[in-house]
């Protein structure tokens, strides 16, 4: 089990290295390739290990890997508490705006994980609504509304809006 970062990944987000120079370090001796970032992914769920998921959202960032490979366990991140990633997921989804993640962007839009409990703005929330708002179809719609009538005042105010920018409201 990792229980320290990568140094690489420290290198990389303190800029002493570009995104290509990781990249070609990182896969020096292992395959560049979905199915390893799966197995990293998996490999943190099994752990309940919050450096892993870094380490594979890290990949996922900078590595031009297809998000849509990971979308199911994207959404299964999405809704444990042991990781601190919700938001970048949730801004992956959005741009991806995949309607097969709708429900797992609902679920998420009401959760509390007690890493965020300083936002009292709930800005995971509105970015798993803008992510609904970005998918745009029936259902993802059906969830704004719901979300609209949330007993949460900025979350129903988040989901109102986007709701209003669709003409919806």
């Amino acid at each position: 089990m990792t229980n320290q970062v990568n140094p690489l990944i420290v290198s990389l987000v303190a800029g002493k290295i570009s995104k290509e120079e990781f990249l070609k370090e990182y896969f020096k001796h292992i395959p560049r390739s979905n199915e390893y970032v799966l197995a990293l992914i998996q490999k943190g769920i099994n752990n309940r290990n919050a450096i892993e998921i870094e380490e594979a959202m890290t990949l996922i960032f900078v590595g031009s890997f297809s998000i849509k490979y990971f979308l199911p366990k994207l959404c299964e991140l999405l809704q444990l508490p042991w990781h601190y990633n919700h938001e970048d997921i949730a801004r992956l989804l959005k741009e991806i705006a995949d309607p097969t993640t709708v429900d797992c962007l609902y679920k998420a839009s009401e959760l509390a994980f007690e890493y965020l409990d300083y936002d009292d703005t709930y800005q995971f929330a509105r970015k798993c609504i803008k992510a609904l708002s970005a998918i745009s179809d029936e259902n993802a719609i059906e969830k704004l509304k719901l979300l609209s009538d949330s007993k949460i005042t900025e979350i129903a105010e988040y989901a109102k809006k986007e709701l209003r920018y669709k003409g919806l409201l």
